[in-house]
């Protein structure tokens, strides 16, 4: 099968990721892909053209561009795909005007998240779906919003959750516990919590800096790992620096070596307000983290309460910092929730799975 992928960029992110791990499968399956960037190539472009797939850009200006349009209707003809995959809004319906006079190729979408999207952009996204053969949410609430937002196109719409590669994660231990204190210069016995989010308002760092200040009372030697860079860096800093806990909260800002880091924390905590399919969430299963999440989105289809982690409802301070303290004062939660947390993703978030439901819907199923 000849598949065509297209992103707007391959800048860092949870959704690039997804798409490249993806791509990757497919090859490994027998398929031939290409990834096609509608703005601009991005920072993750060297990992995958490094192993022999080919990336090209459309260049698009802004605005409606056709030029754009033009392009990616050559990229897909040249390329002769069988499967047009876009992902996203903007991507689906350039990929539906370039394939309007072709109805050979199948035309398939993924949604990654949930926010509200300009009037404009939805409504070209839902003209777009009459071109598109399935629109898939990466959760159920995604795939929930779709059928609410264009009813008259239910029977196009299906759920494949997100997947990651495990291989690429070890699970937390206290040898990477103990290294990972020396490398940030704590005391061996530091209580490590982190995120592992983009910097901006969606994922709502200043409500998790606020209950980190109440987890201090209990937890006083606890430090909070920020992981991730944005446009709020800045404003973020500072406000860590007027809650006198800039020894206490940690700015790592991006990084390659998250699934290292994440071996050598103790606890997982997302803030968002709204939230998709979290990669990171996989990313902490994947390394047996226990797990702390906002009722966002699809936050409680990976976040199970009671089982490996716990649900606090969005602007609930004082339920976020009770429910770390929970986890970070009890050995017994640590290890129970981390153990179904890894056994949970092992079972239902795989990017092989992802991979063959996918397969299935490239084939019509």
């Amino acid at each position: 099968m000849r598949i065509l992928h297209v992103v707007e960029t391959l800048h860092v992110g949870g959704l690039e990721r997804v798409v490249i791990d993806l791509v990757r499968e497919q090859i490994v399956r027998g398929n031939h892909c290409l990834v096609v960037c509608l703005f601009e190539k991005g920072a993750l472009v060297n990992e995958i053209e490094a192993q022999g797939i080919p990336v090209e850009t459309c260049s698009k200006q802004g605005g409606l561009d056709i030029a754009a349009t033009k392009r990616l209707r050559g990229f897909i003809r040249e390329f002769q795909a069988n499967v047009v995959h876009s992902h996203n809004v903007i991507c689906n319906y350039y990929a539906a005007m370039a394939l309007m006079s072709n109805t050979g190729v199948l035309l398939v979408n993924t949604r990654h998240g949930i926010g509200d999207m300009p009037i404009k952009q939805n409504w070209l996204y839902g003209l777009s779906l009459l071109r598109t053969n399935r629109a898939v949410g990466v959760c159920n609430a995604t795939s929930n919003m779709l059928r609410r937002q264009f009813p008259v196109f239910s029977r196009k719409i299906v759920t494949v959750r997100n997947g990651i590669v495990l291989d690429a994660y070890q699970k937390r231990s206290p040898k990477s516990h103990q290294w990972l204190t020396e490398q940030l210069s704590v005391p061996g016995d530091t209580m490590l919590v982190a995120i592992v989010a983009r910097l901006n308002m969606i994922k709502n760092h200043s409500m998790l800096f606020r209950a980190f200040r109440l987890v201090l009372e209990s937890v006083p030697g606890a430090r909070l790992l920020v992981i991730g860079d944005g446009e709020l860096r800045s404003v973020l800093e500072r406000e860590v620096r007027r809650m006198g806990l800039k020894e206490k909260i940690i700015f790592l800002g991006d990084r390659r070596d998250v699934a290292t880091l994440l071996s050598g924390v103790d606890l997982f905590v997302l803030s968002s307000l709204k939230e998709g399919y979290s990669i990171s969430l996989l990313e902490a299963c994947a390394s047996a983290l226990p797990l702390v999440a906002t009722n966002a989105g699809g936050n409680s289809e990976i976040v199970q309460h009671n089982n490996n982690g716990l649900l606090v409802e969005n602007g609930d301070v004082n339920s976020l910092a009770d429910s770390i303290i929970a986890i970070l004062t009890s050995d017994r939660k640590r290890q129970e929730y981390g153990s179904n947390s890894r056994a949970w993703v092992e079972r239902e978030g795989t990017v092989r799975g992802m991979c063959r439901k996918y397969e299935a819907i490239y084939q019509g199923n």
